[in-house]
């Protein structure tokens, strides 16, 4: 049996450590594996390698032999350790950190020139050309998808949560389809701002349960350690750097991320998105 150890895992996770719980592994890629615990709520965390770096649900683990966990596989959490297949993680000594976003005040004038820079840099096929039509009521030409999610992100800023998160949720391909990743940019945004998000994340239901723990996390104010560097940033007007840092997670998960982010901070502020209507 291989000796491994955990390195660091985010606060949330502390209660469940302490007090014990099952679990199995829910899926495996090259560098981390999803893990759910059972209980009175579903808890799911992911394990990941050192270098992919603090996330909201990331415990990083070094020495794992990815290749040998597989879905299905017992998971089991203590105080001292975990158990992943026929692996265990030593927990003695990690660290603990927290995932919560400070709560930092984004300049609007960063946040507008932000936004021009995302639309500038992200993959084409991402959610970034929303925010233009967003901003201004036109933009580039739109597939149908993407005419979709643009009436889901206008739902949102409209308050119609339910309608919204009934056209965003598990719309796009991926791990974490599109639509999710700019419901979590939103409620981070919500968060930062001091907006509710229960509502939203009560409708926030119709995808699956690796992205509704993501959901879960940014609905709580969690994000990765790129996130919490953007966020103070964006008060200050030096955030390119962190922004890149985003924009680099994923195929496009990181700029639908941003996007959803963006649209909601420019939401909270009173911007008034363009009214529905046609679309190109």
């Amino acid at each position: 049996m291989n000796a491994v150890r955990v390195l660091a895992y985010p606060r949330w996770l502390e209660p469940l450590r302490a007090r014990g719980a099952q679990g199995r592994v829910l899926a495996t890629f090259r560098r981390c594996a999803y893990v759910a615990f059972w209980g009175p709520e579903e808890t799911v965390a992911a394990l990941v390698a050192p270098d992919l770096g603090r996330g909201p649900l990331s415990l990083l683990a070094e020495g794992v032999s990815w290749a040998s966990l597989q879905p299905g596989d017992p998971v089991r959490i203590t105080p001292s350790c975990l158990q992943a297949g026929e692996q265990t993680l030593d927990l003695d000594g990690a660290a603990r950190w927290d995932p919560t976003l400070p709560r930092a005040r984004p300049d609007p004038v960063q946040v507008r020139r932000c936004c021009a820079w995302l639309v500038a840099s992200a993959p084409p096929e991402s959610l970034a050309c929303l925010v233009p039509h967003l901003l201004q009521g036109r933009g580039p030409s739109l597939r149908d998808w993407h005419r979709r999610a643009l009436e889901g992100a206008l739902a949102l800023a409209a308050g119609a949560h339910a309608s919204g998160c009934g056209l965003l949720c598990g719309l796009g391909q991926g791990l974490t389809p599109s639509g999710d990743d700019f419901l979590c940019g939103w409620m981070l945004a919500l968060y930062l701002q001091g907006r509710p998000r229960e509502t939203l994340l009560q409708h926030a239901r119709g995808t699956h349960r690796i992205a509704r723990a993501y959901l879960r996390a940014a609905a709580a104010g969690f994000a990765s350690e790129a996130w919490h560097r953007l966020a103070a940033s964006l008060s200050e007007g030096d955030w390119e750097a962190a922004a890149r840092e985003v924009l680099s997670v994923g195929e496009t998960s990181g700029a639908d991320t941003l996007a959803g982010f963006l649209a909601g901070l420019l939401a909270g502020e009173g911007s008034r998105p363009a009214p529905p209507g046609p679309v190109p």
